[in-house]
This record gives structure tokens, C-alpha cells and sequence, in this order.
């Protein structure tokens, strides 16, 4: 039997009749509306809608970037809100939830404007230089879309070919005009009111595409503008929480469009971003206060006992005084020194203590500067720094280092310290030399003043060693009675605001950076520490004043006792000082003995 042809045509004839094809322009002619078919377009539209719907899809499979479970909720919850509040704590991804779903919006819709704000321009330029620029190098489908990134201290913005673009706004004045129809708002609990209310949401605007022009869809509407916000827990007292609560009621009670989501430190253990082991390790870093708010998610209000509440505390100081480095002590000048006012004063206050641990007392040093109004003498409490274990020497010649570089007029000290404060009275009233920074320090004893009781006056005199020593050294022997009148004066002058505090880290970080400061960007976190902990101290012993709750006792006074392992010693070292500018402020307004009983009263019954 003859064997079949399995090609019957010549062996040349399929090559002579074949023509030629250009892949290239075949793939475009393919993609070209003049060549779809209407099941195509159709289908692409369903694609599309899908995507809308359900970006955490469009994440994982066409930009190939993996979600854990929780994200890819959150993601497509984002999605079907006009307003939506993630409350959350460090390391459950905030800013990269964020970040992916600004690169989804303006790939699925073309064209669509969106800004980033934050209370700083650098914390929301932060989206696009470590997320969104990371998942461009990551997503390969993602690169193809972007046509360029600009990232720099003044200016942060995404382009991508569809016209579609990602841009940092400032969260001032100069952000007026810049329209959107998808607002990002960064760490909001940094961002005031105010800013949101008149400047932010007043140019949000609606999405519309240029086909709704058309008149075949004008029954067609434009989408609702998008606010989609993150932050992380804060206190009850701050304006950002009334508005979260307005949200979750929202939501609760079923309005579309308002969505909310909460996470806690857990989440991150369970999806091994974070460790239990770390989680430990940090939690001995923290304060229970902050602990709580960081990574705990909880808003924080004080209990009902709490005799001082966070409202009381002005934090609006950027600026700290910072005693030079070490390293620099006999090179050069200190750069962060703020020169003394001709009618300023400068105070320092020391809580002392020797033993060191956890569960042990620290030492702390604050210091203030002064100066005179019609209300009294207006207090800046620009710098706070605290030690642990160090013996009397050390800590006398750190005191006599602090009240030389800051102008100091007067050191109130604790002399109780458990017997410890009057040995490092007695090293105090020494010549002290100071080898490393080469320099030799007179020596301090107590100084003149009617606050002062004769005999203690005359002990701590007579103990005096040094030669012509400086008067600068206002003793304090607390007692539950004066402890009790110190706190009340302390919560007196706060309800006044006549004490001004250290803003937070955050706002500081950016401080310095727009005022020049070269060593912010340093990469040694020594430095970055330096820079940021009078702000960070700040922070824990405002922390520490509001968990303080009162007790009372039984022969009709009342004691302030913090919570169960938590301390209290930046808070006396504050309570030090405030007392004895009280003190300044009675020689000041010349006040009489009935005024000054009633602003003690009033601060003891106040309750705001």
C-alpha cells in the first residue's frame, strides 16, 4: 500500500506562498479599536469592573505583588468607601496599604488626579520614596505604567503614561488650588482640622473621564471624590478623635460609603511581619501609655481619677535647647545653643537617683527658660534628659556641664534621693574638673531666699566645702504635704498656660529639616537620637503626668500614685521646677495671700 503524503503541496510550495508578518504591528493592529470585536470589548470591560471592584485581584495577578489576607480586605474595603479611616499600629503596613491602592486608582482610571497630605510634606513624600518606588523595581507591570517619579525635598509626584497622577500636597496655605478626586490623608491625627476643613477637601472634586462628555452617557454620572485616610491611635483629647468617631457611627449605622478598619499589634504576629520576641523587646522600650496607643490601638483619655489631662499641655515649642555632644565639646560651638534674652531667666530641675534598672528611679534634668508677662513668668521647657545608675560624681559634674553650656540662673535639686541628693549637694559645693571637655567648674552651694527655711539654709551652708562658691541651688525636701501642694501648682499653671512644651518627634524631624540642619540626614542613629530625644522625653513625661491618678488619704490630703510599674520622675523633675517659678511668679505679680489661695483652689477643683 502506497504511504499517504502528510504533505501533499511541493517542499517549497508553503514557503512560496507565505507572507511575511510584522509581530509587532500585528500586536497593536490586534489592540486598535478599528479591529475589536465587540465580545473584546466587552470583555475587557468586565475585566476592568472586576479590578475596580476587587483590586486586591489586579494586585496579586497582574501587578504580581503578594497580600496577606488582611490586606487584601482592607484593599477592596478602600475601594467601595468615599470616606475611609484605617486606624492602626506601626508595622501592619499603613503607608504601603496606601501607596498600592493610590498606583491602583490611577492605572484603572485614567486620567484621575490624587494627592498625599500630611501634617509635614516629607511625611507623606515618604508613600513614594519607600513604597511606591519599591514597587515599581518589584512589579514589572507596574514600571510599564509609570513614565516618572520625582522624589526630593521639594516636590514628590508620580506620573504615568495614562495621564494619571500621584502628587504630595502641603498641608498649608500653599496647598490651596491643587484639585483631586482621590485625597490621601497621612498620619491624620498630625493633620489639624482646620487644614482638612479649608484647604484639603474644599478642592476635592468629582472623577469624570472624557467619554461623559458624550452625549450618548450623560444619564451617566461622575464618581464621588475619594478621602482616604490612616493614622495611628492618639489621645481621646485631640481633635482627631471626635471625627473617627463620627466615621465609625457612619459605618455603623449603615450610610454608604463609610468605612472603617482597626488593627492591633497582633496581626503582625500572626502574619510573622513582626515576632512575639520583637514585640516584647519593644514593649520594654514604651511606656504602658504609649504601648497602648502605638501598638495596642487604643485611644488613650486618662481614667476618671487622672488629676492632670493631656488638654493641659501646650505643646507647640519646635525648637529644643541641646547641649553639645562630647565629641565636640572642646572643637567647636554648639549649634542647637539658643542665646539668652537680656530679661530672660533660666532655670534647671534635677530628680535625683542612684540605683539603676527598670523598676528603680532615673535621674532626670529639665530645663526651662523664663520669661516675664502680665500672668507671670511664661515657662519653655526646652530640653529634659534622664540617666540611670550613675554615682554622685558623675552626676554632679553632668549638672555642673548642663548649668554652664545653659546660662543657668538657678538648680533646683531634690535633696531627699532616699540620703542621695545631699551627697551630690556635697560634690556640687567642690571645684569639679571636667578632663574630658578641659574645663573646671566652681563650685555651688544654696542660694539666698525667704522660700528657704533658716536651719536648712544654715546646714546646707555650713556643709559647704568649696571656696566663693556660686549661690545658685534652691533645695527641695518633699514631703506628702508639699508633694501635694507642688502638684497642685504644677496642674495651676498648666490650666493657665503659662508652661509651653516640646512638640512631638515627628513635627521636630521636620523642624530640622527646614531649618537647614545638616545633621538630621547624618546616618549615625546616635545623632538622629540626640537630635530627637528632648522631644521624645517630652512625650513620656507628659505621659507619665496624665496616668498619675489621685488618692486620697486618710487625714484629708491626697497623694499622686502612677500606674503599677511605671515611674514618675520626669514628671517630679517637672513638678521641681514648676514649683519653685511659682515662687518667682508670687515676687513678679506681687500677688496677695487671698489671690494666691484661690488660684490654688481653683487649680485643686479644676477638672477640665
Amino acid at each position: 500500500m502506497k504511504k499517504r503524503n502528510p504533505r501533499p503541496y511541493g517542499k517549497n510550495e508553503y514557503i512560496a506562498n507565505s507572507a511575511k508578518v510584522d509581530k509587532f504591528l500585528q500586536g497593536k493592529e490586534m489592540l486598535s479599536n478599528s479591529e475589536f470585536q465587540r465580545s473584546e470589548i466587552d470583555r475587557m470591560k468586565s475585566w476592568n469592573t472586576l479590578f475596580r471592584i476587587h483590586p486586591s485581584i489586579f494586585i496579586e495577578w497582574w501587578l504580581e505583588i503578594p497580600l496577606f489576607p488582611y490586606q487584601r480586605y482592607w484593599v477592596d474595603l478602600m475601594a467601595r468607601s468615599t470616606t475611609f479611616l484605617a486606624v492602626a499600629s506601626r508595622g501592619t503596613a499603613k503607608s504601603m496599604m496606601i501607596g498600592l491602592l493610590a498606583c491602583v486608582k490611577a492605572i484603572l482610571y485614567p486620567g484621575i488626579k490624587i494627592t498625599i497630605a500630611s501634617n509635614t510634606k516629607k511625611q507623606a513624600g515618604l508613600i513614594i520614596t519607600q513604597h511606591i518606588s519599591t514597587f515599581e523595581k518589584q512589579s514589572t507591570m507596574l514600571a510599564r505604567e509609570i513614565s516618572n517619579i520625582i522624589q526630593n525635598s521639594n516636590d514628590y509626584k508620580v506620573d504615568f503614561h495614562n495621564g494619571s497622577t500621584i502628587e504630595v500636597v502641603v498641608s498649608g496655605e500653599s496647598g490651596r488650588g491643587v484639585r483631586n478626586s482621590v485625597s490621601i490623608l497621612e498620619e491624620r491625627r498630625l493633620i489639624p482640622n482646620e487644614i482638612i476643613d479649608t484647604i484639603i477637601r474644599p478642592f476635592a472634586v468629582t472623577y469624570r473621564p472624557p467619554y461623559l462628555f458624550k452625549p450618548e452617557y450623560s444619564h451617566l454620572s461622575p464618581l464621588e471624590p475619594q478621602e482616604f485616610a490612616i493614622t495611628s491611635s492618639f489621645y481621646k483629647s485631640h481633635e482627631w478623635y471626635k471625627e473617627a468617631v463620627k466615621i465609625f457611627k457612619k459605618m455603623a449605622n449603615g450610610e454608604e460609603g463609610f468605612n472603617c478598619i482597626t488593627l492591633d499589634y497582633q496581626i503582625t504576629i500572626q502574619h510573622g511581619i513582626k515576632s512575639k520576641k520583637q514585640m516584647e523587646s519593644e514593649k520594654m522600650k514604651f511606656d504602658p501609655i504609649s504601648f497602648s496607643m502605638e501598638y495596642g490601638n487604643i485611644p488613650y483619655d486618662g481614667s476618671s481619677s487622672s488629676f492632670y489631662k493631656v488638654n493641659m499641655f501646650n505643646r507647640n515649642l519646635k525648637r529644643a535647647w541641646r547641649p553639645i555632644l562630647d565629641k565636640y565639646a572642646t572643637s567647636q560651638k554648639n549649634s542647637y545653643d539658643i542665646k539668652k534674652a537680656g530679661d530672660e531667666r533660666r532655670v534647671i530641675a534635677v530628680d535625683l537617683a542612684m540605683r539603676q534598672g527598670r523598676q528603680n528611679d532615673t535621674s532626670v534634668i529639665t530645663c526651662a527658660r523664663l520669661s516675664p508677662t502680665q500672668k507671670g513668668w511664661e515657662t519653655e521647657v526646652v530640653y529634659q534628659e534622664t540617666h540611670s545608675g550613675k554615682n554622685a560624681t558623675l552626676q554632679a559634674l553632668r549638672i555642673k556641664q548642663i548649668a554652664t553650656e545653659f546660662d543657668t540662673d538657678v538648680i533646683v535639686i531634690d535633696l531627699g534621693a532616699g540620703g542621695n541628693g545631699v551627697a551630690v549637694f556635697d560634690i556640687l559645693t567642690l571645684a569639679t574638673r571636667d578632663e574630658d571637655r578641659m574645663k573646671e567648674y566652681p563650685p555651688y552651694t544654696v542660694m539666698d531666699s525667704p522660700y528657704i527655711e533658716k536651719g536648712l539654709f544654715d546646714d546646707l551652708t555650713q556643709r559647704t566645702l568649696g571656696i566663693d562658691a556660686m549661690k545658685i541651688i534652691y533645695p527641695i525636701s518633699p514631703s506628702s504635704q508639699l508633694n501635694a501642694q507642688m502638684s497642685i501648682k504644677l496642674r495651676d499653671r498648666l490650666k493657665r498656660k503659662l508652661i509651653k512644651f516640646l512638640c512631638d518627634d515627628t513635627l521636630a524631624e521636620e523642624y530640622l529639616v527646614n531649618s537647614g540642619s545638616k545633621d538630621i540626614f547624618d546616618e549615625d542613629s546616635d545623632v538622629r537620637a540626640y537630635l530627637l530625644s528632648p522631644h521624645v522625653n517630652t512625650s513620656l513625661m507628659i505621659n507619665e503626668c496624665i496616668s498619675l491618678d489621685m488618692i486620697p488619704n486618710a487625714s484629708g490630703g491626697f497623694k499622686l500614685q502612677e500606674p503599677s510599674g511605671a515611674r514618675k520622675d520626669r514628671f517630679s523633675s517637672l513638678m521641681y521646677l514648676n514649683w519653685y517659678v511659682s515662687l518667682m511668679d508670687s515676687d513678679l505679680l506681687k500677688q496677695n495671700p487671698n489671690e494666691d489661695a484661690f488660684s490654688v483652689l481653683a487649680g485643686l477643683f479644676y477638672s477640665g
